[in-house]
């Protein structure tokens, strides 16, 4: 039998464990909820006008210069490739044809794009050699490419990313012409918008990943509003699993629309390119934030392209002034419609 001192000896080592327990059940607290940033951007054309430039500069970086640190400070950055990168291949000659200086490549890894979408109009415009050397050069810089591939099943198969505890598969289409650019079996290409097959693609990446993203080259050029049908599509998209579309190819920035708790961005304009016409220097970028594995919200940031083909943040009494400008325009057709 326990002595009396042994007794409180036992209780007050027993009461010092079920206080350091409760010291340490007290001090500790629930963890953070997994959050991570996602930043897409439109159209990046690194030929022409642009790639003269940053030839006559000496600077391959030129575009980026301004925006890199936004850009490369997202945990995912993605954009639409909007020519080859490559010293290969044949000009097939179409009435604008673009291929960028494989230099280039340094300004996409200045920015930290993560995801490149080559599924777009251009990425034909010198061959297949071209089209797949862009693929490889991509790769080989630490970007991945989607949307075109040596056949029709690498040109339609999803691209999965890991940012640690965030899963995300990548799809990307394009319905602009030329058709000669489809991938096919046993031919090099890109992966052509057709629904059935786009909905199929979706439906098959969806148990892959926790989020579907799609990038859709498509629309009418300068057209400030998406047609009927791409609304039509891009809700039966979302209808079989899609969680964000991002779409380019207008030129101009497109509404951004919230459809059953999933975000449409119809067009985000451009990022990097050499068209004149004011609407053509503006482009958004979409910052969406991830959090415990679901979108909670997209943010269109505008963007400018100044002179020197330098992407910028648009300055706020810049955007204040082209809202204004904006505005008028549109009472004015009001007034004229009565």
């Amino acid at each position: 039998m326990l002595s009396l001192r042994s007794t409180l000896r036992v209780v007050v080592a027993l009461g010092g464990l079920l206080s350091l327990e409760s010291v340490a059940f007290a001090q500790q607290t629930p963890p953070a909820p997994l959050e991570h940033t996602l930043l897409f951007v439109g159209d990046v054309m690194l030929s022409r006008g642009v790639g003269a430039k940053m030839k006559a500069e000496g600077d391959w970086t030129l575009p980026f210069r301004d925006l890199a640190s936004v850009l490369s400070a997202a945990d995912l950055t993605f954009g639409n490739l909007e020519c080859p990168v490559s010293d290969v291949g044949r000009d097939r000659r179409h009435l604008y044809s673009f291929r960028a200086d494989p230099k280039a490549i340094e300004g996409l890894k200045l920015a930290g794009f993560d995801v490149m979408s080559v599924a777009n109009n251009h990425m034909y415009d010198w061959d297949p050699p071209a089209l797949l050397d862009t693929l490889r050069r991509l790769r080989e810089s630490g970007i991945a490419p989607v949307g075109a591939g040596a056949n029709d099943l690498a040109a339609h198969y999803p691209q999965l990313v890991n940012l640690a505890d965030l899963k995300l598969a990548f799809l990307a289409y394009v319905n602009v012409e030329p058709k000669a650019a489809i991938a096919a079996p046993d031919k090099p290409g890109v992966a052509w918008l057709e629904r059935d097959r786009v909905l199929a693609d979706i439906r098959f990446a969806r148990p892959l990943a926790d989020l579907v993203v799609v990038s859709l080259h498509w629309g009418t050029e300068y057209a400030p509003q998406p047609q009927r049908g791409q609304v039509e599509i891009a809700h039966q998209m979302v209808d079989a699993g899609a969680d964000l579309l991002v779409g380019s190819h207008p030129h101009v920035v497109q509404p951004l629309e919230r459809y059953r708790g999933r975000w449409i961005a119809y067009s985000l304009g451009n990022l990097v390119f050499d068209q004149k016409a004011p609407e053509t220097r503006r482009g958004a970028m979409l910052k969406v934030k991830v959090i415990e594995r679901q979108i909670t919200e997209a943010i269109p940031i505008s963007v400018s392209i100044d002179r020197a083909f330098q992407a910028t943040l648009t300055p706020p009494e810049q955007l204040a002034r082209e809202e204004q400008k904006a505005s008028r325009r549109s009472q004015a057709k009001t007034v004229r419609a009565q």
